[in-house]
């Protein structure tokens, strides 16, 4: 054997790791005919108003806008039990912490004008 012969090269992606693939783009869908419909119906009633609309079309409208809200509502309830209990957890304790410090902040400005005598 030459030295030729015992030459590995590597033709890969610089960066990549090994032994992962890229993830295969997938072609971007459009919206589906109905969904579509209902879009170009809410952009006329934004432009002329919901006036100009057959009942039809706004009844078509109303009822994509339910669905999606129905689904999202419903779609929810798919994630996982802790996910769901941490990020209701995080929301109380966010509105906890901005509940105090606007106390702290209305607190310190009521004393200030009490110890100004109510002029600054």
């Amino acid at each position: 054997m030459s030295a030729t012969e015992e030459f590995l090269a590597h033709y890969g992606v610089k960066g990549m790791k090994w032994g992962t693939k890229k993830a295969a783009k997938l072609p971007k869908e459009g919206p589906s005919k109905d969904a579509q419909t209902a879009l170009d119906i809410r952009a006329r009633a934004k432009r002329s108003k919901p006036k100009a609309l057959s009942n039809v079309e706004l009844q078509q409208a109303i009822n994509r806008m339910n669905l999606e809200q129905q689904f999202k509502r419903l779609s929810v309830n798919e994630k996982p039990a802790i996910r769901r209990w941490m990020a209701s957890t995080l929301l109380e304790i966010g509105k906890r912490e901005v509940q105090v410090s606007l106390g702290k902040k209305v607190a310190a400005t009521v004393a200030k004008k009490v110890a100004t005598g109510g002029a600054a």
